[in-house]
């Protein structure tokens, strides 16, 4: 953003709410947070380190730091030297007015992080800013919170202008720490990062301990075995895992991996990492096919009309944290201390969440037997796979029989009614899986057979006629009022499936085939609505 757009913003700040405080941190203490609000912090004595979203930073005296919402923020104090600050927590949108009608905007501060203000003497200003709105009452009138309000913007914009308008260059320990977060697989050298530093070895050393309470070392053990953690849940080998962390030998590694973890890198996944957290709808499903509990999993609560809970699910989901899956609250999943946390490639990559387990992004697929098979390997689940490739493959077999018995050859279609559109779903999705690789429909002849979806209008129903047609509604009342819309009309009323009552509640099996206990359900699901009986 350029200079003159920014200052435009903080221009049009509007604030709703300010907090001030003076804060002591106990020595040694570590506080591990997502971040609520925007914050000011000022350090006015002491020393430690403050995380920021994965981005480590040093803390001293005289130095600010700006904080916005969602933040993943790990605070550790100097032991001997504990961290005292003022603080301004304050929550605001932007404020504009176009044709005459006001409207809000989310604001985002244009640096956030630690402030780079160049010369001491230009902050005499900005300190005394700080002092007087953290030295203010705290029950306050309402013209008071006003001229709070007042200062706190113009305290804001003083920050901003006085920032150097490049990227500030890191220096010093800082320079140090940020190497080392990004190349602690290459062969690092103290010696070279006390240079960095501008520090003798010794001084470096003592410096590093007493401000993060590890030596480089260790801090650098620490980033190779929580990377070769994610790692292992993967096909790489150890060589190529030990690689990639910035060991040569993978009996090396082995045997350092053993000494701080406790057993060997070939059996961790097997033996060490019981609680799993799961992100994405149907991962858990997958962790409680294999015969585990997970810790976390997603509420279905905002994304379907009814939920039907599938007893053998059920038992295991509720014993641990529900996230919404629209605002995932990172906090609990902290505090269930998860050993690994699996995620899907459908959600935006959240580096924070290394910060809390090691992490691992799986591929969005299909073919559970695959996926399974993949999964149950690295965490000594085979049995469990096999039983229920097996089941699955029966239960398939038994139902295409069933429906090719009564019908003949049939075909189906998948639509979901949302507030704004009609989406058709081709083979290429869980619902595709669901339909024509387990059940043997086959797709409407002039369906695009490449695409995984298909938006259309009402008019265009009918280029696409199925023998039979299953409709889920999104959870508003817009997507019922565009269901009632599609069944007045006459394009709808024509269609085959219409006309000779093979039109079928999808319920929530749209999510449900994200996950292969799930399938089976619906496999089930789908007979029942066609009226087949599994005696």
């Amino acid at each position: 953003m350029e200079e003159n757009d920014w200052i435009k913003r903080l221009e049009q700040l509007h604030f709703s709410a300010v907090h001030v405080c003076h804060y002591s941190s106990n020595p040694g203490a570590v506080q591990r947070r997502i971040w609520k609000r925007f914050a000011i912090c000022r350090v006015i004595a002491g020393k430690g380190s403050l995380s920021m979203d994965n981005v480590l930073h040093t803390v001293s005296q005289d130095e600010w730091f700006l904080l916005k919402p969602g933040m993943h923020v790990e605070f550790q104090t100097d032991m001997e030297a504990p961290v005292r600050y003022q603080i301004i927590l304050f929550s605001c949108v932007t404020l504009t007015r176009r044709r005459n009608v006001w409207h809000t905007e989310a604001f985002d501060l244009p640096v956030t992080g630690k402030l780079n203000i160049p010369i001491p003497s230009n902050t005499r200003d900005i300190q005394e800013m700080m002092d007087t709105l953290v030295s203010g009452k705290h029950s306050i009138t309402s013209l008071e919170k006003t001229r709070r309000k007042h200062l706190l913007h113009q305290l804001l914009i003083q920050l901003m202008m006085h920032l150097k308008e490049a990227t500030p260059a890191v220096a010093g320990m800082d320079l140090a720490l940020e190497y080392m977060t990004h190349q602690y697989m290459e062969d690092i050298r103290i010696d070279q990062m006390a240079r960095m530093a501008g520090l003798s070895v010794n001084h470096f050393i003592r410096t590093f301990k007493r401000q993060l309470n590890m030596t480089p070392i260790e801090y650098i053990l620490k980033l190779r075995m929580a990377k070769a953690k994610q790692l292992l849940f993967s096909s790489d080998k150890i060589k190529e895992i030990a690689e990639q962390v910035g060991y040569k030998d993978e009996h090396y590694f082995s045997r350092v991996f053993k000494k701080n973890e406790g057993i060997a890198p070939t059996l961790y996944m097997k033996n060490k990492v019981n609680r799993i957290a799961t992100l994405y709808y149907g991962l858990d499903d997958y962790v409680i096919t294999l015969g585990l509990r997970p810790v976390s999993a997603l509420s279905y609560g905002q994304r379907v009309a009814r939920h039907v809970a599938i007893p053998a699910l059920q038992a295991h989901s509720h014993q641990g944290l529900i996230l919404d899956s629209f605002n995932q609250n990172y906090d609990g999943l902290r505090r269930v201390q998860p050993d690994l946390i699996i995620t899907s490639d459908r959600l935006e990559p959240n580096d924070s969440l290394h910060r809390i387990a090691p992490t691992t992004m799986l591929e969005h697929t299909n073919h559970f037997g695959e996926r399974l098979l993949y999964m149950a390997d690295i965490m000594g689940r085979t049995e469990q796979a096999v039983q229920w490739i097996e089941q699955h493959a029966e239960l398939s077999r038994v139902l295409r029989g069933r429906i090719q018995s009564r019908w003949g050859k049939q075909s189906a279609m998948f639509i979901r009614v949302t507030s704004h559109f009609y989406r058709m779903y081709g083979l290429n999705n869980q619902t595709g899986a669901l339909l024509y690789d387990d059940l043997g429909f086959y797709l409407p002849r002039d369906f695009p057979e490449q695409q995984w979806a298909v938006e259309s209008k009402v008019r265009d129903l009918q280029l696409y006629d199925a023998d039979h047609v299953f409709v889920m509604v999104d959870p508003t009342e817009e997507a019922r009022a565009q269901l009632r819309q599609l069944q007045q009309s006459s394009e709808w009323l024509a269609l085959k499936a219409v006309q000779e009552g093979h039109v079928y509640n999808a319920g929530d099996i749209f999510f449900k085939t994200l996950g292969p206990t799930g399938r089976m359900w619906a496999m089930r699901y789908v007979a029942e609505q066609l009226g087949l009986t599994l005696r």
